[in-house]
C-alpha cells in the first residue's frame, strides 16, 4: 500500500490540470501585479535620477558660465593636488602675487601655530604671518633645516668666498649689482646644458604693471635671495645640476629638461611628522628640535613641547579646507596720541587713498645680539611718496613716536629714521641693523605723501637672544636707496 495514493487510483492529466488552475491564476495576477508595482518603482526612480542628473548640469552651466569673479574662495584656493586649501587671506593674497604654484608649489599642511607664528607649509616654502605681514620663514637656515642631501642627491654646500664676493645692501646702486651678480654667478647655460638659472629667478614673480626693474629685483630677491653656492652636479646622476640660493635650491633635470626648485618645504613637513622622510635626511636632522614632533595624541599635537614652545599642530597635517587653530592674538593697534607735530599733519583728503607700505621684511626675524639684518621697505602712493619712516620698540611699549627720533627701545640700532624718497610713486630702502639689546621688539614702518597723509603702521616681530654684554654697538645703521 501506497501511503499517500490508494491502489486503484491513480490522478491522470485531467486531475492535475483541474487542481492547478485555480493556483496558477493566483499566481499570475501576483506576477503580473509585482511587475505594475516594480515598474512604477523604476518609473519614479529613472524620474529622480533625471531630476538629479537635470540638477548638476544646470549647476554646472551655473559654473561654468559664471564670470571668473564670482569663483568662490574654496574654488580659488583648494588644491586637489594635496588636498589643502589656502584660508588665510594674507597668505593667499601673497600666494597668488608672487608665482602661485609655479614658484611656491601646492600647499600640504593646514594654517598652525609653530612657535607663536600662525604658518602654512607649501612644497617649496614655509609662509608666516609676523604682525600682520606675511614673510617667508628661511626654512635652509642651519637652525632650521640643514639641508646638504636627500633622497639621495647631493646639493652643493654654501661657499663662504662666493658670499663674501656678495653686494652689500648698504651700496646705493644694490639693485643693480645684485641682477649683475646674480647672472654672473647664476647662468643660463651650465657645461652645455640650459639650465635657464638666472632666468628662473628673473620671473619669479610676475610683474605688476609700472614696477621698475629695481623694485622687481627686489621682489626676485625676497622669493630666493642671492646665490651662495655655483651651479654643480649631483655627483650621482649628471642630469641633475643645482645651485644653492639663501631661500632655496634651483634643480635643473636635463631629460624634461626643467629649471624648478627643490620641495624645501615638503622636506620640511617631513621632517617635522617623520613620514615620507627619507633616511639621509633623517639621519641629518635626528637632532633638530623640529624632528618628529608632529604626535595627534600628544597634547596640541606636539610630541616635545620644551623643544617647540607656542606651538598648536593640532590637525595640521590632515587634508581638509579650514585652518586648525586661531592665530595668537596680535599687539593692539597704537592710536597716536595728541603729541604736536612738527611735520605736516596726516589729515586724510577726501578721496585721495592713503600711502601704503607694499613690502616690509626682514632676512631673519630671530637673530642673536649684534647679529646683522636686512630690513627691505617699499611703499607706493599715486600722488608721491615724501618718505618713508621706521624705527624698533620693544613689544611691551605702547609709544607711537611719531616725530621723535627718541623711543623706549634702548638699543641706537632702533632709533627712528627717515628715508626721503624723492617724491616717487614707488619707494624702495633696504636698512641694514645690527641689534645689540636682547628682548622681543616691534619694528614698525609708516610711508608719508606729498600731501602730508600718512599710512597705517605696519609691524613685524624681531627676537633679539643673548646677552648685549659682549655686543658691540653700531653707531648708525646703513640704508640702501633704490634709484628711479
Amino acid at each position: 500500500m501506497r501511503d499517500s495514493v490508494t491502489a486503484d487510483h491513480t490522478p491522470n492529466d485531467s486531475d492535475r490540470s483541474a487542481s492547478r488552475h485555480p493556483l496558477c491564476k493566483a499566481e499570475v495576477s501576483a506576477i503580473l501585479s509585482e511587475i505594475r508595482r516594480r515598474g512604477r518603482e523604476e518609473k519614479e526612480s529613472d524620474m529622480k535620477r533625471a531630476a538629479v542628473l537635470v540638477g548638476f548640469l544646470v549647476l554646472s552651466l551655473v559654473a561654468a558660465l559664471a564670470p571668473p569673479s564670482r569663483q568662490t574662495e574654496a574654488q580659488a584656493n583648494c588644491f586637489p593636488a594635496s588636498g589643502f586649501c589656502i584660508t588665510n587671506p594674507a597668505f593667499a593674497d601673497y600666494f597668488n602675487r608672487s608665482g602661485q604654484v609655479r614658484t611656491h608649489g601646492n600647499p600640504v599642511s593646514r594654517s598652525f601655530i609653530l612657535e607663536g607664528f600662525e604658518v602654512q607649509i607649501f612644497e617649496r616654502i614655509v609662509l608666516q604671518l609676523n604682525a600682520g605681514s606675511v614673510a617667508r620663514l628661511n626654512v635652509l637656515d642651519p637652525d632650521i633645516l640643514p639641508l646638504t642631501r636627500a633622497n639621495q642627491s647631493i646639493f652643493p654646500a654654501p661657499d663662504p668666498a662666493l658670499a663674501s664676493a656678495a653686494p652689500q645692501a648698504g651700496s646705493a646702486d644694490y639693485a643693480q649689482r645684485a641682477i649683475e651678480f646674480i647672472r654672473s654667478v647664476a647662468p643660463n647655460t651650465f657645461e652645455g646644458l640650459p639650465v635657464n638659472f638666472f632666468d628662473t629667478f628673473n620671473t619669479s614673480v610676475p610683474v605688476e604693471p609700472g614696477t621698475s626693474s629695481d623694485i622687481q629685483t627686489l621682489r626676485n630677491l625676497e622669493i630666493w635671495g642671492l646665490p651662495t653656492s655655483r651651479p654643480a652636479f649631483d655627483p650621482g646622476n649628471r642630469g641633475f645640476v643645482y645651485q644653492r640660493f639663501q631661500r632655496g635650491i634651483m634643480h635643473f633635470r636635463a631629460e624634461v629638461p626643467v629649471t624648478e626648485g627643490i620641495l624645501i618645504g615638503a622636506y620640511f613637513k617631513a621632517v617635522i611628522t617623520a613620514q615620507s622622510l627619507p633616511p639621509d635626511l633623517a639621519q641629518d636632522t635626528q637632532g633638530s628640535r623640529y624632528a618628529g614632533q608632529y604626535n595627534p595624541s600628544a597634547p596640541n599635537s606636539v610630541n616635545r613641547p620644551a623643544a617647540l614652545p607656542n606651538t598648536n599642530m593640532v590637525g595640521a597635517f590632515e587634508p581638509g579646507t579650514s585652518a586648525v587653530t586661531p592665530p595668537p592674538p596680535g599687539p593692539a593697534p597704537t592710536a597716536a596720541g595728541p603729541t604736536a607735530t612738527t611735520g605736516p599733519t596726516s589729515t586724510p583728503i577726501p578721496g585721495d587713498a592713503l600711502p601704503t607700505i607694499s613690502t616690509f621684511r626682514v632676512d631673519d626675524d630671530r637673530i642673536d645680539a649684534g647679529d646683522e639684518v636686512e630690513v627691505t621697505l617699499i611703499a607706493r602712493d599715486d600722488r608721491g611718496v615724501d618718505e618713508i619712516q621706521f624705527d624698533g620698540i620693544r613689544d611691551n611699549d605702547d609709544s607711537d613716536n611719531d616725530n621723535s627720533n627718541d623711543n623706549d627701545a634702548d638699543d641706537p640700532e632702533l632709533e627712528r629714521r627717515d628715508f626721503d624718497c624723492d617724491d616717487r610713486t614707488e619707494c624702495a630702502v633696504i636698512f641694514r641693523i645690527s641689534p645689540t639689546e636682547d628682548g622681543d621688539f616691534f619694528l614698525r614702518a609708516r610711508a608719508r605723501d606729498t600731501a602730508g597723509q600718512r599710512s597705517e603702521r605696519t609691524t613685524i616681530s624681531l627676537r633679539v637672544r643673548g646677552s648685549s654684554a659682549t655686543a658691540t654697538p653700531t653707531a648708525t645703521p646703513t640704508q640702501t636707496p633704490m634709484p628711479r
